[in-house]
């Protein structure tokens, strides 16, 4: 179940990063300032707060969810994609999600192996 919900979880952000893309204006955002928090054991991790302005030109400003263990320069140039219904909405474009990726495809790999554990122990019965 916990394996499902981990999976489910990889899909639905996959999906949302899909559709910012697809349905989403890209733009240049602008690090401009970091929120620093610390890990259970200690290590800092950064989060950028980036600014963009929008095709309608409103400036928005965001705080990304994901975190980093190195900072990017204040002043960076990223490129951004995010919907113009709701600006807030957001993904950095050109990070790729590795964790989540390998994530999903482990999820996957262990749950074909508990369905065939399931399967071949239903024909022994």
């Amino acid at each position: 179940m916990l394996v499902y919900f981990f999976v489910y979880k990889i899909i639905m952000k996959l999906i949302e990063r899909r559709k910012i893309k697809m349905n989403g204006e890209v733009v240049q955002a602008t690090v401009v300032d970091y929120k620093v928090s610390k890990d259970s054991e200690g290590a800092q991790r950064y989060y950028p707060v980036l600014q963009y302005t929008t095709k309608d030109g409103r400036l928005i400003t965001v705080q990304s969810r994901k975190e980093r263990s190195q900072k990017y320069k204040v002043g960076k140039q990223l490129t951004v994609y995010y919907l113009p219904s709701q600006p807030s909405k957001f993904y950095i474009s050109g990070l790729i999600p590795y964790v989540k990726l390998a994530g999903f495809l482990l999820g996957l790999f262990g749950s074909l192996l508990l369905l065939l554990e399931i399967i071949n122990t239903i024909k022994s019965l």
